[in-house]
């Protein structure tokens, strides 16, 4: 498993993701900019702006339901940052870092995003769920996406179930305990 790290401090929760992809830096950068590349690993197409303060638009809900976020940096082909559901989650920043190597590429992923935005996602959009619940799907769901974009590299399929969904989940909540 590559597992991520999640680290609170300062009031800030951090997850961290280190995947190191036998692709060329180039490649990757275009899996993870290019919305029709985008859409073929992530399960839905996006919408992007590629430059800063350009729309980063996802769609949620059978892709109807749009989240319009802003492209915040793009330092082709090693950085992209972009909001995370802005309009319930103010602080969140989500960053992709690609870094060539002899193998072909590293790529690191953060989300960052304050306590008092966890809180008030507690009391909205996630009304009854506790902040490491919260957290806890967050690290998963990460770490799931990362291993649809790494699978995608070589046409393998990810296995997904609503117990391997839940077993992911429970490790990412025992990392907060």
């Amino acid at each position: 498993m590559n597992e991520g790290v999640v680290e609170e401090r300062d009031g800030m929760v951090t997850f961290r993701y280190e995947r190191r992809l036998r692709k060329p830096t180039e490649v990757v950068w275009k899996a993870i900019t290019d919305p029709d590349e985008v859409g073929k690993w992530a399960g839905s197409r996006p919408d992007i702006d590629l430059r800063p303060g350009g729309e980063y638009v996802s769609y949620h809900g059978e892709g109807i339901d749009p989240v319009v976020d802003r492209i915040v940096r793009v330092e082709p082909p090693r950085l992209f940052e972009h909001t995370f559901w802005v309009h319930i989650n103010p602080s969140a920043l989500v960053a992709w870092e690609l870094t060539s190597t002899e193998a072909g590429c590293e790529l690191v992923l953060t989300h960052t995003i304050s306590v008092a935005d966890l809180r008030a996602a507690s009391e909205t959009l996630a009304a009854g769920d506790s902040i490491a619940v919260i957290m806890s799907r967050n690290g998963a769901g990460w770490h799931h996406l990362l291993d649809l974009l790494e699978a995608s590299f070589d046409g393998s399929a990810v296995a997904w179930s609503p117990e391997m969904r839940k077993d992911l989940q429970d490790a990412y909540a025992a990392m907060l305990s």
